[in-house]
Formats: C-alpha cells, sequence, structure tokens
C-alpha cells in the first residue's frame, strides 16, 4: 500500500511539473515538450542519428539543437499548440524507437562479425540481411521499447539516450545474441534445402526422351500419382537414395519424388487447386519440391473434369 502511494506521489509530482513547464512556456509562445541527449561521436552513425531526430512531421513542432559540452549535444522540442501534446511525443517516441533498433542492429552485426568469423563474405551479407529483416519485422520488440520510453518520460521530460538503453534496456544484448544466432540457424536450413534441390535436379536432369505425362492430385489425404489415362502408378521407394539426399530439417514425401525422378515425365499436370489449403506439411513441402525440380515441365490445371469433382 505504501509503495503504491509513493508510485501515485511521484505521478502527482511529475504532472504538476510539468504543469508549471507548460505555464513558464506558454507565456513565450511556445511549449517545450522533452529533450533529449545524444552522445557525440565524430561519425557517418552521429550524424545520421541527428537528422532522425530533426527531420519532424508535425506541423506543430520544432527542434533546436544546443551543443553542451564535448560530451553530448542536447535537442529541445517545441510545440506551438497545447492540443498536440500527444500526437508530438508519440512521434518523438517513435524517432527514439527507431533510432534504438539501429543501435541494436549495429550490436547484432558487431556480435556476428565477432563470434561468426569464418563465414565468406557473400554469406555474411545474406545473414545480415536476414539479420535486419528480423530485427525491423518484430512486433513485439517494437512494443516493448515504445512501452519502456513512455514509461521513462512519465518521470522526466529529459532522456538521456545512450545512458537510456545502456542502463534501462540491459536486456537487448541478449536479444540481439538471439536474434543473431535465429538468423544463422535459419540462413543454415535454407542453404541446406537449396543444395539438397541442387542435388535432386542432378538426378532427375535424364538426358533419356521422357516418354510420358503424369497426373498428380490430392485424394484421400495424400498426394497420388496418376498416369496420361488417370490410371493410379505404384509408387516407388528408394530408401537408400532418398537416406543420403534428405536433410533432417525437410520433411517431404520421399515415394512420390523417387517415383517422378524415375519416371523422368515430358510433363507433370497439377490437379491441387482446390485442395492445396487443407494439405498437410509434407505435402506441401513436396509439391515445393516438384515445382523446383521440373519448372520447365509443370502445368497447372484448375478446370478438368477431376479438379471440379
Amino acid at each position: 500500500m505504501i509503495k503504491a502511494k509513493s508510485v501515485k506521489f511521484k505521478y502527482i509530482s511529475y504532472n504538476l511539473k510539468l504543469a508549471f513547464t507548460i505555464i513558464n512556456t506558454w507565456r513565450s509562445g511556445s511549449l517545450e515538450l522533452l529533450s533529449l541527449e545524444i552522445d557525440k561521436k565524430d561519425d557517418v552513425s552521429y550524424y545520421n542519428i541527428i537528422s532522425t531526430l530533426t527531420n519532424l512531421q508535425h506541423k506543430s513542432m520544432t527542434a533546436t539543437i544546443y551543443a553542451q559540452n564535448d560530451t553530448y549535444d542536447k535537442i529541445i522540442y517545441n510545440i506551438d499548440k497545447l492540443t498536440d501534446i500527444d500526437e508530438c511525443r508519440d512521434e518523438i517516441i517513435s524517432k527514439i524507437n527507431n533510432i534504438i533498433k539501429s543501435y541494436m542492429m549495429e550490436e547484432a552485426f558487431n556480435y556476428f562479425e565477432k563470434s561468426y568469423f569464418y563465414f565468406e563474405d557473400m554469406e555474411s551479407n545474406s545473414i545480415k540481411k536476414i539479420i535486419e529483416e528480423e530485427i525491423n519485422s518484430d512486433i513485439k520488440i517494437n512494443v516493448i521499447l515504445k512501452v519502456k520510453i513512455k514509461e521513462y518520460l512519465e518521470s522526466s521530460n529529459v532522456i538521456n539516450v545512450n545512458g537510456f538503453v545502456k542502463f534501462r534496456l540491459k536486456f537487448i544484448k541478449d536479444y540481439v545474441q538471439q536474434i543473431v544466432e535465429k538468423c544463422i540457424d535459419n540462413y543454415l536450413i535454407k542453404k541446406e534445402y537449396t543444395d539438397f534441390i541442387s542435388m535432386l535436379k542432378y538426378f532427375s536432369d535424364d538426358d533419356t526422351e521422357s516418354k510420358e505425362n503424369i497426373n498428380i492430385m490430392f485424394n484421400d489425404g495424400k498426394l497420388q500419382i496418376y498416369n496420361e489415362d488417370m490410371e493410379k502408378i505404384s509408387l516407388i521407394s528408394n530408401v537408400e537414395f532418398s537416406e543420403e539426399l534428405e536433410p533432417s530439417e525437410i520433411i517431404y514425401d520421399e515415394s512420390i519424388i523417387n517415383s517422378i525422378i524415375t519416371i523422368s515425365p515430358k510433363k507433370i499436370i497439377m490437379h491441387l487447386t482446390k485442395n492445396y489449403d487443407n494439405m498437410d506439411e509434407i505435402s506441401k513441402n513436396t509439391i515445393d519440391i516438384i515445382n523446383k525440380l521440373f519448372v520447365d515441365r509443370i502445368k497447372f490445371c484448375m478446370d478438368c473434369e477431376y479438379c471440379k469433382s
């Protein structure tokens, strides 16, 4: 109960402080909303930060940069209309959020380069792109950062961005490491899959002339192969062949793939439009592999009697 009163008193004190600030600054014709302290750095990233924080969208708000000392600069935001406080604060919070995400990206790249230095340049660039996309698309971290910033601004209208990250967002270090490791796993799985498809394609590229067309349908909860006369073809299962090629992370119908490779058809007609959404993961993975292996031989059917039935 004492703690609750303490928090309430703190909140009331802040509101009174804000109210006095509003009254005093309003007399001069504008309201000081809040200020940011940015650690000085003589590099491109620093000027990018300044540019981001001062490039404002809301017409009621202005940003002025003051050189405080050799350590940091201060950006003070003023607004012309009291009714625009919430909108302007949200814009600034969004900009701070973007700055923190840029910092997280930098931390993630540093961790990746230090811990996974053995990747070649092309692989490193691909993984960094995945890391960047993962951080930018992470809705949860966006929400967490905005909540943390808003909580801080409830007790102060001055925020040192670098200090805020260092002392209030200590979880970032663990977060970026998890992101990097997750992205590397995803990259390796994708690479393994690509290598797997390439190896399968080597076996599927038969120089002998293809003799027949085949039809693929999804019946009785699984994929099935039919000949030109829509007679079901017995599936060929070559366990040794499949075990040699199959990556552990990819689950597919090996008998279907082995049968198509063995038959080496002239054309593959897919009758799957109606049932695709109801397929299990194994069947969808199998279709994906077939599409990649026989891209020049595939025809998708949507309106034959078998598709409509």
